[in-house]
């Protein structure tokens, strides 16, 4: 129904105007199917045409023709056009000159300023020299002057990453303060493993005790008798070196590793 009323046709479909073809001699001529027919003019297909374009006098399977010209007409050709790489013929013949030969003037001459000397200039000894207020302040009554001598190299002001400040346990998202734990610059250039899960290498670090260490490690598929899993947990006590006898998840990983094939 939309075809009869609003020609809507598929995409590449053909048409029908319901024309009498019986009439018309160039489908007398050809095949006589309505359905194949193409009007205008039909070219066949050409083979290598890029090649073709870009050596025309070149035959298909065949090499360029060989034509023969007087000398006269190269000689004028030499003197009337530029040749690449060469200097162009004048007539007056080409002496002799060594194969590191520079036409023009030189450039570079003593004296005369040049594109680098007008972007660095020519500084003084004194203008390459560090400038006095760098890393100390030079503003009046505003110095760091040390009372005592254990002083000379102390650091003033406050440090962008504070690590005496507390740590908060619920952290605002509002709270853009650096307690110190933020990842460094190579936490985005190497990621850890475990980066898209959510896990950090923080987690892996946090103490923990004898339960949560056993029922970690049993959700992934570690399972071991008491005795074995006191015997592991022991030594990453020793390891770690803890004093409350609660070891890290890292810990306990590294004594897995020592006495996972010891029954």
């Amino acid at each position: 129904m939309y075809v009869k009323t609003h020609g809507n046709y598929g995409p590449g479909e053909q048409r029908s105007r319901e024309y009498d073809w019986a009439g018309n001699p160039r489908v007398a001529q050809g095949t006589g199917n309505t359905q194949a027919h193409a009007f205008g003019y039909g070219e066949d297909r050409l083979v290598n045409g890029a090649q073709k374009a870009v050596m025309p006098e070149r035959a298909l399977e065949a090499f360029p023709k060989t034509v023969i010209v007087k000398k006269t007409v190269e000689d004028a050709r030499a003197v009337m056009s530029d040749m690449l790489g060469t200097v162009k013929n004048l007539g007056q013949g080409q002496p002799d000159r060594n194969p590191g030969h520079t036409y023009g003037s030189v450039s570079n001459v003593d004296g005369i300023w040049n594109a680098g000397k007008c972007i660095t200039g020519e500084p003084e000894h004194k203008e390459l020299l560090p400038d006095k207020d760098l890393g100390i302040s030079v503003r009046p009554n505003c110095s760091n002057t040390v009372r005592h001598a254990d002083h000379v190299n102390k650091t003033f002001g406050c440090p962008s990453i504070r690590t005496d400040i507390p740590y908060k346990n619920r952290k605002s998202m509002a709270d853009y303060q650096n307690y110190g734990d933020e990842p460094e610059a190579i936490d985005l250039l190497a990621p850890a493993t475990f980066t898209e899960c959510g896990i950090s290498e923080y987690d892996f670090q946090v103490p923990r005790d004898r339960d949560q260490v056993k029922a970690l490690f049993e959700k992934i598929g570690y399972t071991y008798k008491v005795g074995k899993f006191n015997c592991i947990f022991n030594r990453a006590v020793e390891m770690c070196n803890s004093q409350d006898g609660m070891v890290s998840v890292r810990a306990f990983m590294m004594a897995v590793n020592a006495l996972h094939n010891v029954e």
